[in-house]
């Protein structure tokens, strides 16, 4: 876990942020409409809002709220009579002076980031005389049954959610401005005070809203909002504490990191500190701010992993934007699939809050949306930005951090080549919220974009003081397109009305072309056109030059701002190849070549044709594609057709072909690249074999009478899976090809077929063959997730267990001392484990005997076990264990210590701080031990005691699986390398879903060696994995030190243990073990035993004959003997080697200065080498 988020029992408490603004003047030059419209919009509003203080009872049962609300109006309203609006179902009680009912008002849209297009509740006007006295308040009492049920707005199937404009049942409470449920003054910000209380029936349910919490059931929100919402239910609460470093101004309060404290689940609130920022003498302390998870069903588990998502996404936000706006911050579980941004927390559905990517990309997306659209408010009435915003900052800065920005714009651009067309673009000036495909592709992708391209205009360091300077200004005020012009021109020093007035007033994109042409004196013509029929855009256009011999291309910026523009290269003779626009950073029409068909293609079709299989083909109905056809076909110009009806496809749109029973599924499948084997129930393609029994299956080519037209195959081998493929199928709209398995059906095969040639692409025809063109450079992300595992929490145990005073933790004893070393690095883990919070097994940490070593001599040896209980009795004794030894080799030949940093205080430093992560947040199934194992390097004597002895006071125990980490400290970049993976069938599978859930990749490697304590657990019948970082020449050296280690790639190791440990350890199925009680030869180490020494790092990934080098350590025996990088050593010392077991023993036979002979293949050729093997030290 980061150190930022220590999990303990406390009171709950709660301090707001205050929020600081900050003044600018600037004064435009440009003279267009759009820059003239900045004077009156761009200022922060200073006009009072109006006040709510709202006493609510709600009667859930019976779909009943009573509301009493004291209005208080701004000083600036008009005295005597004034309109207001309230939902028609709900009846006024109260008579106030001059109530009069005008009458229904005509049903609009709901506006608002959370809208997809549904209408809001009917509305009655009302006139009221003001109150006589300013800062009476107006006194309103109504109550009324407000039950909407939920249903699905959009006829797009592509990406709508069910809406409903208010609901109150025994499910629960959810209601918004669209309900109406708070009378309505105009388009003006509110503040509020609101009080719930529950019938009888619902009793023990909690409310939520935005702002402060008073008390269990209580909200204040001192800062305008542009509305109220209710949400309540019968949830189980789970709240933490974050420390944030920053004041509410948003500068540095205190040096450090920020802090959690996350407490258990309960269903209740307390009184709370004032709104504000605490001070004390010397200046303000850092705030507070509250975290929830309010679940439908009890999870702790689960609420824990999204408080701690929580912690980082704040961590990685306030200092890159600004001090989070907020007291709180919740995720509420709804009872429908909703994915709602509110001021301070975010409405999930049930199943959305458990797809285990959510909380990695659309979660940290609703957190951000506090400070753009629920911090700085849009002004819909001219576009709404802050969804682009938020989804750059989120979702693509994500995929950035990952290296893959080009690609997710690329296909942000791809949406918008598919889904929009003529009939269904507009200008940004007109997007309030997403309710279809195109609005979605325009309103999210388009922005974006904008916000990118506004991000190369700038620079990174100024488009991030941009951002941040302008959240300050216009905090809980509503900002326009032409507030955005405004403040960023003032920062730039230059005016770019003209920029944000093409990409905002605008529809469509720029289409470009280029050609290249020699010039005299060996210089070339780049040529750019501007093809689309509407006027030419204004950009920057990166572009890429790459020359023969260069590692990488020359990247240069172009301003294109008219229909063609012609530049020089310098050295057209070594030019191989200018490609426009490669990063993709540019908002414009995709050339079709550039995108391969996609199944989004289709979805995004103007008009489409499906064609049945008459009788319905192989395993389904005609109904059954019917009813299939019919779901897709809402809401867009479609045909369906049977296969008989038609004798060849329609040339004039895209088709879908449904069934391999299809008289034209051949054709389909022939324009997408896909072979049918002779039985015809088996497909190949993209180097994949699958079949097409109990599977639905989707291709998509290009229509072979039209490449701007494309064919797509849906075939379905279940008639149970059809109502599944319906729901799921839109969702996969980037994808070429598509398999599902089962009746879910879920997915299990995925890709995108590869694109054609760009036109933005030129290649030197002068060239005898196409050019390998050098990868471009890397493009540094505006910022980084902050790591579970923070460095400052690792580094501390690494540097304490390497220290002189260990005096390399050696079991035997250091020149003239007895063996304290190990003694106080047992003691600094016992210590630790006592700090996390771990139960000491029978009241003993350690567990300790009487060993015999290598050479004879017996010794106190001691493992430390700490405990972390299961909650599920019947498991009690089937506990995982995670074990790291923490022994070493003590000092060299030469005297020198042996730190040994990776091996393992690497493995030590992760095992404690994993145990303190998930002592706090996770409660498991079965118990996990946490064990640093002894004697590891005298031959695994730690934990072959610990499989065979009882652990202290437990009982007889039959471990579950079992984690060894062992040099996890030097992974630079490379994938964690797991051995033991064939020991239990679904261990693979585990790896595959943790580096699908927090992108740290694995691999097992075919080579593998039996020198680390997991095999001490395979040797008893335990499926055990074994974690590695890889070798490296300083291994068992003196300088393995710890200013050597990556504290980036521990931080992913101890990521994945935690999501293996959480896996295994509340999994109640017994894994299928693999092993069979195969022994596993352990040869005997001891320090004597290891000193011989060739000097050669193993490739283990390597299958053939022998072992293959994969490296040299400088000065080694091997290095003198001519050994090179990918040699295949064949023979040792007269003996075949036959894998790296039999190798490693080999070597552990010999003795410092044995000369050898080496059998070696090198290019095909065998040699004889002869090498004198020297000190390991």
């Amino acid at each position: 876990m980061f150190s930022f988020a220590q999990i303990v029992l406390s009171a709950r408490g709660f301090v707001r942020a205050a929020s600081s603004c900050l003044g600018f003047s600037f004064l435009l030059t440009a003279g267009a409409a759009f820059a003239q419209s900045v004077a009156s919009d761009t200022q922060p509003q200073a006009s009072q809002p109006v006040h709510h203080q709202l006493r609510v009872l709600l009667a859930p049962a019976n779909n009943f709220i009573s509301v009493e609300d004291s209005v208080t109006l701004p000083d600036s309203a008009a005295r005597g009579e004034i309109v207001f609006t309230l939902n028609s179902e709900l009846t006024i009680n109260n008579r106030p002076r001059g109530l009069r009912e005008l009458g229904a008002m005509q049903t609009t849209r709901a506006q608002g980031i959370n809208e997809t297009g549904g209408l809001g509740a009917p509305k009655t006007r009302y006139s009221v005389d003001l109150p006589r006295r300013r800062g009476q308040a107006l006194e309103l009492s109504y109550s009324g049954t407000l039950f909407d049920p939920t249903r699905q707005t959009s006829a797009e199937y592509s990406q709508s959610f069910s809406e409903t404009s208010g609901i109150i049942d025994s499910r629960g409470v959810y209601l918004n401005r669209g309900s109406a449920w708070v009378p309505e003054f105009g388009d003006d910000l509110v503040t509020f005070e609101l009080s719930v209380e529950f019938a009888d029936s619902a009793a023990d349910w909690l409310s939520v809203s935005q702002g402060q919490r008073l008390t269990e059931n209580t909200w204040r929100s001192d800062k305008p909002m542009e509305e109220i919402y209710l949400i309540a239910a019968a949830f189980t609460q789970y709240t933490a504490r974050y420390d944030s470093v920053l004041d509410a101004s948003g500068d540095s309060a205190v040096d450090g990191e920020p802090s959690v404290e996350i407490v258990g689940g309960s269903g209740g609130g307390s009184d709370v500190e004032s709104d504000g920022e605490r001070s004390v003498e010397g200046g303000p302390q850092p705030r507070s701010i509250e975290m929830l998870a309010l679940l439908r069903t009890p999870d702790t588990n689960l609420a824990a992993k999204y408080l701690d998502a929580t912690a980082r996404a704040l961590a990685l936000y306030e200092p890159l934007l600004g001090a989070y706006p907020y007291s709180k911050f919740a995720l509420v579980e709804n009872f429908w699939e909703t994915g709602y941004g509110m001021p301070s927390f975010t409405l999930l559905g049930e199943q959305i809050i458990r797809f285990p990517f959510i909380i990695t990309s659309s979660y940290p997306h609703e957190i951000l949306h506090n400070w753009w659209g629920n911090g700085v408010y849009p002004d819909y009435s001219t576009g709404n930005w802050s969804e682009g915003l938020t989804a750059y900052l989120a979702d693509h800065l994500f995929q950035e951090v990952e290296g893959r920005g080009a690609e997710y714009r690329k296909e942000m651009l791809a949406r918008y080549k598919n889904y929009v067309g003529e009939g269904s673009d507009f200008p940004l000036s007109e997007f309030t919220s997403r309710n279809s495909a195109a609005s979605q592709a325009v309103g999210y992708g388009k922005t974006l974009m904008l916000w990118h391209m506004l991000r190369i205009e700038l620079g990174d360091e100024l488009f991030l003081e941009g951002l941040k300077s302008f959240y300050a200004r216009y905090q809980f005020t509503r900002a326009s397109f032409a507030t955005l012009a405004e403040h960023f021109s003032e920062l730039a020093e230059r005016d770019l009305t003209t920029f944000f007035e093409q990409w905002v007033q605008r529809t469509g994109a720029p289409e470009l072309a280029l050609s290249v042409t020699e010039e005299r004196d060996d210089r070339a013509r780049l040529n750019f056109a501007q093809i689309q029929d509407a006027a030419p855009y204004e950009f920057t256009l990166p572009v890429a030059l790459h020359y023969s011999g260069e590692s990488e291309p020359q990247i240069v910026e172009l301003t294109l701002n008219q229909r063609a523009q012609g530049f020089v290269a310098d050295n057209y003779s070594s030019l191989e190849a200018v490609v426009a626009d490669p990063y993709f950073d540019v908002f414009r029409t995709l050339d079709r070549s550039e995108t391969p068909p996609t199944i989004g293609e289709l979805f995004g079709a103007e008009a489409i044709t499906f064609v049945i299989p008459e009788g319905g083909g192989t395993a389904l109905a005609e109904s059954d594609w019917s009813t299939l056809a019919a779901a897709f076909a809402e809401g867009v110009d479609a045909n369906v057709v049977s296969d008989s009806e038609i004798e060849a496809l329609p040339s004039n749109r895209s088709v879908w072909v449904l069934g391999r029973g299809n008289r034209f599924a051949q054709a389909a499948l022939t324009a997408a690249g896909v072979q049918l084997d002779e039985s015809g129930a088996q497909f190949s393609f993209a180097e994949s074999q699958v079949e097409f029994t109990q599977r639905s299956t989707v291709f998509v080519g290009r229509h072979p009478e039209s490449d701007d037209l494309a064919l797509g195959f849906i075939d379905i081998d279940q008639a149970v899976a059809v109502s599944g493929m319906i729901e799921k199928l839109p969702h996969y709209g980037k994808y070429s090809y598509l398999s599902f398995t089962g009746d879910a059906p879920t997915n299990d095969v995925k890709g995108v077929w590869q694109s054609s040639d760009s036109p933005l692409r030129w290649l030197n025809p002068e060239l005898d063959a196409a050019p390998t063109l050098a990868a471009l450079p890397p493009v540094a992300p505006l910022a980084a997730l902050p790591p579970k595992y923070l460095a400052s929490s690792l580094e501390p145990h690494v540097s304490a267990l390497t220290a002189e005073v260990m005096h390399g933790r050696a079991i035997d004893s250091p020149p003239g001392e007895t063996s304290k070393g190990i003694d106080a690095a047992a003691n600094y883990i016992e210590s630790a484990f006592r700090s996390v919070g771990l139960l000491a097994p029978g009241g003993r940490y350690k567990q300790t005997w009487q060993g015999e070593l290598a050479d004879g001599r017996r010794q106190t040896l001691s493992n430390v076990i700490g405990l972390l209980p299961g909650s599920d009795p019947a498991l009690s004794n089937e506990p995982v264990v995670l074990g790291a030894h923490y022994d070493h080799l003590g000092y060299d030949a030469q005297g020198k210590l042996m730190a040994g940093a990776d091996d393992n205080a690497s493995g030590v430093a992760v095992l404690i701080e994993v145990a303190r992560k998930l002592r706090r947040s996770f409660t498991p199934a079965r118990p996990i031990l946490f064990v640093a194992f002894t004697a590891e390097e005298q031959g695994l004597m730690g934990s072959e005691h610990f499989v065979q002895s009882a652990v202290n006071g437990l009982g007889e125990m039959d471990y579950y699986a079992m984690v060894n980490l062992d040099a996890v400290g030097r992974l630079e970049g490379r994938k964690l390398q797991v051995f033991g993976g064939d020991s239990a069938y679904e261990f693979p599978f585990m790896a595959q879903g943790i580096g699908f859930t927090i992108g740290v990749e694995s691999e097992f490697p075919a080579q593998t060696i039996a020198s680390s304590d997991h095999v001490s657990f395979l040797n008893a019948g335990v499926p055990a994995l074994h974690l590695f970082s890889g070798l490296h020449g300083d291994y068992h050296r003196a300088s393995d030190s710890a200013d050597k280690l990556d504290y980036g790639g521990l931080s992913d190791v101890a990521s994945w243990v935690e999501e293996a440990l959480i896996y295994l350890a509340d999994n109640r199925d017994p894994l299928r073990v693999t092993l069979a009680n195969a022994q596993v030869a352990v040869a005997p180490q001891g320090t004597t035993a290891r000193q011989a020494s060739l000097g050669t790092l193993p490739d283990f990934s390597y299958q053939g004959a022998g072992i293959r080098v994969s490296g040299i350590t400088p000065n080694s025996a091997a290095e003198a003997a001519g050994l090179k990088a990918g040699d295949i050593l064949l023979s040792f010392a007269g003996q075949r080697i036959d894998d790296l077991q039999g190798y490693s023993n080999l070597l552990r036979a010999q003795e410092v200065g044995s000369q050898v002979q080496l059998t070696v293949l090198r290019d095909g050729v065998e040699l004889q080498l002869s090498a004198t093997l020297t000190s390991r030290n």
